[in-house]
Order: structure tokens, then sequence, then C-alpha cells
């Protein structure tokens, strides 16, 4: 193949940068990559997004998990800052909201995941993040902030909460009740006299029905950690997509009958066994992207790409004011019998965060195939340019 290679990246979150950088870094599993490779990141953000930090950002206890996209992006990287609307695979572009288009040879879809659409606060993204934020900080003294779902990301919101504001009461409804198999993080919820009830949450009104069939009005705040939607890019863009509404791609994260297309990160769905064990993540989501950047650059250079090989170690969460819970688990996600929990988890999972993004910045500084820089094409907005195991941050 000879002159430059133009591959769009769509999203800026883990997954996206992850993939960015990968390309440019042109580790390839040692495929040699025979021709200039141009990458452009389309995401409307003007910065990027700690996503695993934003519950503490709803809490208060924290004024931002926002990074500037110098500190994890690739230099060469060219951003165009606007949302990807369709991508028309016949002329291979991509639709942004602003009317502009641009042009692809190969394109990596890592849109991520946000709240479902509804009255109820959220922990998702910064604006719905700092939206929570203001409702808590209203709360007098007394009142009342329920938090739907006992998932990682619940009981990370319902501990910073109870920490920052004490003065609250916070209640956790999940269908299954206390975290199952877990006494630590059962015993450090009644310190914080955080209470757990079976049952379910309205999903537009935050009325709670438990399982006994009793039911309480909203509280003033309800915050929603159940699950997550994909934005509809690819169902728009009539690629195949499973009933949730994510992309489908097979073990190498091709889109299948889209050569050109890949796809990573919580908005894809592995349709392979190599695949099944994978959540939505910031685990999942890196070496996703990672993976996702060797596939093209195999393809560009001619070669198969490999078989997706991604494993979880751990899941961690943090309790607040420093406390933590680390379960490890098996590459399937299956609990293994070993835990750290107190203090000393709260400081692995604190570590665990911070090199999410040292991660994602010690790819961008790997040095390139080539070692002067290879001019892209004008783009519209743009602005100047192995296995993997991982533990849940």
């Amino acid at each position: 193949m000879s002159g430059t290679v133009r591959v769009v990246v769509v999203g800026g979150g883990y997954a996206g940068v992850m993939a960015a950088n990968r390309l440019l870094a042109r580790r390839s599993g040692g495929v040699g990559v025979p021709a200039p490779v141009d990458v452009v990141l389309v995401d409307p953000a003007p910065r990027f997004t700690e996503r695993i930090r934003l519950h503490a950002v709803a809490a208060g206890a924290r004024a931002s998990a926002g990074r500037d996209w110098a500190d994890v992006l690739h230099p060469r990287v060219r951003r165009v800052t606007a949302r990807a609307v369709r991508l028309d695979t016949a002329t291979r572009h991509v639709l942004l909201d602003d009317g502009a288009r641009v042009p692809y040879d190969h394109a990596v879809l890592a849109v991520g995941s946000g709240a479902r659409a509804g009255a109820l606060h959220s922990v998702t993204d910064t604006a719905g993040a700092e939206r929570t934020r203001a409702a808590i900080a209203d709360l007098a003294p007394g009142e009342a902030v329920t938090v739907a779902g006992a998932g990682p990301t619940g009981l990370e919101v319902a501990c910073a909460v109870a920490v920052a504001r004490p003065d609250l009461s916070v209640t956790v409804v999940d269908p299954a009740g206390p975290p199952a198999g877990e006494p630590a993080v059962a015993r450090r919820l009644a310190r914080l006299r955080v209470d757990v009830v079976a049952g379910t949450v309205d999903p537009t009104t935050g009325a709670v029905t438990a399982v006994d069939g009793r039911t309480r009005a909203a509280s003033p705040v309800t915050v929603w950690t159940v699950g997550f939607t994909v934005p509809g890019l690819a169902a728009d863009s009539g690629l195949p997509v499973a009933p949730d509404g994510r992309l489908l791609v097979d073990e190498t994260l091709t889109v299948p009958g889209h050569d050109h297309l890949v796809g990573a990160g919580d908005a894809v769905v592995v349709d392979s066994p190599r695949g099944a064990h994978l959540r939505m993540s910031c685990a999942a989501a890196i070496p996703l992207g990672a993976h996702a950047a060797d596939t093209v650059l195999a393809r560009v250079a001619g070669v198969p790409p490999r078989p997706l090989d991604v494993g979880f170690a751990a899941l961690c969460l943090d309790l607040g004011a420093g406390h933590g819970h680390v379960r490890f688990v098996g590459r399937d996600d299956a609990p293994r019998p070993w835990a750290v929990r107190g203090r000393p988890a709260g400081w692995v999972k604190e570590g665990i965060c911070r090199a999410t993004v040292s991660w994602l910045a010690a790819e961008a500084r790997r040095p390139g195939r080539y070692r002067t820089p290879v001019p892209g094409p004008a783009v519209p907005g743009a602005s100047a340019p192995g296995p993997s195991v991982a533990a849940d941050a």
C-alpha cells in the first residue's frame, strides 16, 4: 500500500484514546506497516474524562474528572470537536453533527456508553455528574438520596455520598439486595449508615418498590446506575447491532462484512466465545482499544489480524475515605477466593485509577516507526496534530 492511510477514531474515551495512540505508536504485534498512518479523533468533549472518577465528582468529593487532551493523547492525533451521527460506509465518510464529513480508509468505533434518557440523575458523563453534585449540594440535612443499583458504580456512588454528606440518608436499591458474597462490603455500607433495600426503582419517577410489595415515594435525588445505553451511531449507519444497540464485532473486533471498520469499548459486543466474559468497564475498554488498533495495522500491512485475547484480574471498588475492596477474579471474570479490604484496598484502587491515565500517556510517548512527522489530509474542524489482563478500576 502506498500513500497515507487515513484512520478515524470515533469516541475519545478510554478505548478510543488507546486506539488512537496505538495506531501512531505502530505497535502492531511485530507487523511491519508499509505506509504512514494519519489519525483523527472525533469527540465533542473539550477535555478527556476520567470516567472512573465521576462518582467522586457527583458526591462533591472531587472538583473535576477532566484531563487535558495533551495529558493522554499522542500529539500527532488530530482532533475534531464534534459528534459523529452516521457513517457512510459506501463512500467511507464519518458524518458529523455540524454537517461536516470526515473521510477514512479505516475507522474505529469507540463511542462508549451513557445514561438512559429520563428524569433521574446519573454519573455516566461530566454533565450528568455535575448535575448530580449540584442536586445533592442543595439537599438539607436529613433529606434522602437513593442509588438505583448495587453494582460497582452504585456502591461507589453511595459510599462517596455517605462520606461527603453524612447528614443525608443514603439508600441503595437493588433486586438482589446487599452485595452477595462480599461481607466486607456490606460491613462498610453499614458503618457509613447506607441502607440496602431489595427492590426496584422506577426509571422515570424514582419511586421504589420493595420485593415484599411495599412502596415508597421517590427521594429528592435518585441516581440511576442500573446499566447503560449506547449511542445510535451503529444502528443509524446500518451496521449489525445486538438487541441493546451495541455494535456486533467478531473475535478480531472487525464488523462483519466491513473489513475497514472495527469496534472497541462499551458500545460493542464481541460475537465470539473469546469475548463472552467481557463487561462494560474501563478494564476492558483499554485493551480492546489497543487490539482494535492492532487489527487496523494488520489490515494495512496485508496480514490476517490476530484474535482477541483479553481477560480480567480483579474488580476494584472505591468505598470512600480511602477505603476500598479488591476482589481477585479469573480471566473469565469469575470471582476467586482472595480479596484485599479496607485501606490497603483503597491504595490499590487509587493506584489502578492513576495507572489508567499513565497507561494511555505511555502509549502516546512510544516512538513511532517514522521519525519525521507525516502530514495528513485536511480535515474540517481538526486541530493540529499480546494477551491482556486487566484490573477493573
